[in-house]
């Protein structure tokens, strides 16, 4: 089951992929097909892991901190700096609140931590937080071109040298401490100690692969 269910994600992932790489303005439903296929990969992991009760707790959690997260960077421009969230109305809360960002935090910090598990099954929880948080920020570092310039999810453009590099530093290190405390109250699969396998780092690996992909052509059309 676990194999068949990884290569339905990793086909779909990647055809999600080309028609994502695509303008912004074509096929946008597919992002939300996209997200939402990462994010119930997600949290079945965690329902078959631990139980319907425990995965509704701990995505609960985490949904409400990103979200949290968002909401106040939309009043105040601080944790995450100056963004304006673009897309459909249709995934807005009140024409402003976007759905899918915090539907794509709660899917990559909880793929980043089973995958954190898978390579480190040694690691206790505050190591093994500390990489999941890594490998989760590393993520959303590698998908910047993608989701702000690409699929135009948000305008965030805070480059330029100077002052303009503190919103960017103070974005990656209040993710980089949200993901490790959440990281934190997920459950351990013991699991792993003894298979060393999860459907979820190989998507992860290829969600990595498909932002690279973007990157590089991004950077080549400019050249």
């Amino acid at each position: 089951m676990k194999k068949a269910h990884t290569i339905l994600v990793v086909v779909w992932t990647l055809l999600a992929g080309y028609l994502l790489t695509l303008e912004s303005g074509t096929f946008p439903w597919w992002d939300a097909i996209w997200v939402l296929l990462l994010s119930i990969m997600a949290y079945g992991g965690l329902v078959s892991l631990s139980g319907l009760a425990k995965a509704r707790a701990c995505a609960g959690i985490v949904l409400v901190v990103f979200s949290a997260l968002i909401g106040l960077t939309i009043f105040t421009g601080w944790p995450l700096g100056p963004m304006r969230f673009c897309g459909l109305d249709a995934l807005k809360i009140g024409g402003a609140f976007p759905l899918l960002p915090p539907l794509l935090a709660f899917a990559l910090l909880t793929l980043a931590q089973k995958t954190a598990a898978q390579i480190f099954p040694s690691f206790e929880r505050n190591g093994l937080a500390a990489i999941s948080s890594g490998f989760f920020c590393i993520t959303l570092g590698n998908g910047l071109l993608f989701l702000c310039k690409t699929r135009l999810w948000w305008l965030w453009n805070p480059w330029g040298g100077g002052d303009a590099y503190i919103p960017v530093a103070v974005a990656f290190v209040s993710l980089g401490v949200t993901g490790f405390f959440l990281a934190r109250i997920y459950p351990e699969d013991t699991g792993l100690k003894l298979t060393r396998w999860s459907p979820e780092g190989i998507v992860l690996l290829f969600v990595n692969l498909l932002f690279l992909t973007v990157n590089v052509l991004f950077v080549a059309q400019r050249l």
